[in-house]
């Protein structure tokens, strides 16, 4: 069988995915099955998943994914770099993936696979970092880094966002000297988080659909999405069960006012300095969006900042997105999915099980960060309309279509 990995958030599901999905299974043949490495209840944005993770698996299961696995918490919660290592290090710890399937606004792998073997060249990371001793974002700095060394137009890609996750998909293949062999299709619709639809295009943003149905007007986003994931999404609405950022904000400033200097120093993705103007801005900012504005530099972009005041509130460990997922978590399957499943039990370099309380028990950074991804679920429960009781993580059942 081969099998082909989809490292994305589905937050929601939509035809752009699906797309994705049938070119994954087209590229592996008749006896091929797509296998989604799933951020869970909070995304790389810094901001919780619309739907909680369980819905989104379901809805990705019945719509052209084969099996589900859980990208943990730290690498879904982080920059492109870290998002990119957390997904391809459970790619290749799955040990039975034979490609890597992504969109990209270039839609060809070599000018974005130049760009990542640009990344690995000792001289690009040496003006990197002089780039990031200029005052420049990480992003600037990589992009200037690029361009000095093979030219604007090779490193083009790193202004637009989904070749920038493509060539950090390829970075991590290239680094590893990974057996995956990747393949791109070009992303069709609106862009990564861009809040509008493609007009005449069967896709949309995720974004877009996403601010239909805050604003009530899901009924708009029907042609953008499979069965399925509109299911989902009217499920929701009915039951409340989804998760509505407004109900963060008291609860992350509350614990942001609690924090010392120090406390912001320990938060992941920021350097030596930022603590005290950070602490300054979490005392004055009214909001959320008050505290960014105050915070904000031209190094650290508001993205960025907003991911770590997130991980304040959530607790993430400031070095976790940097070391390796300590296991394999299944979400969910189909028929086809348990047969990639019973493969990967025999062929996996870390463990594998659907449930948390038995992937908590093997202690060390497994139990660690098992626990750390139950909190987070049992935040993600209080934004519902209804809030769940805590330790859903440990009690939900895996996901069979």
């Amino acid at each position: 069988m081969t099998v082909t990995a989809i490292i994305a958030e589905f937050n929601p599901f939509h035809n752009g995915h699906q797309l994705l999905a049938q070119a994954a299974r087209e590229a592996g043949g008749k006896n091929s099955a797509v296998v989604a490495i799933l951020s869970g209840n909070w995304v790389q944005r810094g901001a919780p998943a619309l739907l909680p993770k369980g819905a989104r698996a379901r809805a990705a299961l019945l719509s052209g994914i084969d099996l589900v696995v859980e990208l943990p918490l730290a690498h879904a919660m982080s920059t492109a770099e870290r998002f990119a290592y957390g997904g391809i290090a459970l790619a290749e710890a799955l040990g039975c993936v034979d490609f890597l399937a992504f969109g990209s606004e270039t839609g060809a792998l070599p000018p974005l696979e130049q760009c990542a073997a640009a990344l690995l060249d000792p001289k690009v990371d040496a003006a990197l970092r002089e780039g990031l001793g200029e005052g420049l974002s990480y992003a600037a700095a990589r992009q200037q880094a690029v361009a000095r060394h093979l030219g604007e137009e090779a490193a083009a890609p790193l202004s637009r966002p989904n070749d920038t996750l493509a060539v950090q998909y390829l970075y991590e293949l290239q680094r590893r000297k990974s057996p995956i062999r990747p393949f791109t299709i070009p992303r069709q619709g609106a862009r990564h988080h861009d809040p509008r639809e493609d007009e005449g295009s069967a896709t949309a943003s995720a974004a877009w659909v996403r601010e239909r149905f805050q604003s009530g007007d899901l009924e708009a986003a029907l042609p953008y999405l499979p069965p399925a994931s509109w299911e989902s999404l009217e499920q929701a609405v009915e039951t409340g069960r989804w998760a509505d950022p407004a109900k963060l904000e008291l609860p992350l400033l509350a614990a942001l006012r609690r924090m010392e200097p120090r406390d912001f120093a320990a938060l992941p993705d920021l350097s030596e300095g930022l603590e005290n103007r950070l602490w300054s801005a979490a005392g004055q900012g009214a909001s959320l969006e008050e505290v960014l504005d105050l915070a904000v530099t031209k190094r650290y972009p508001r993205a960025r900042l907003r991911r770590a005041l997130l991980a304040a509130c959530l607790g993430i460990p400031k070095e976790a997105s940097r070391q390796p997922p300590p296991y394999l978590r299944v979400l969910g399957m189909n028929q086809r999915g348990a047969a990639v499943l019973s493969q990967a039990k025999k062929t996996a370099s870390l463990p594998v099980s659907h449930s948390l309380a038995r992937l908590e028990r093997l202690g060390g950074r497994a139990g660690e960060t098992a626990r750390l991804e139950a909190r987070a679920t049992d935040l993600h429960g209080l934004l519902f309309r209804e809030p769940v009781p805590r330790g859903t993580d440990y009690t939900n059942s895996i996901i069979t279509v």
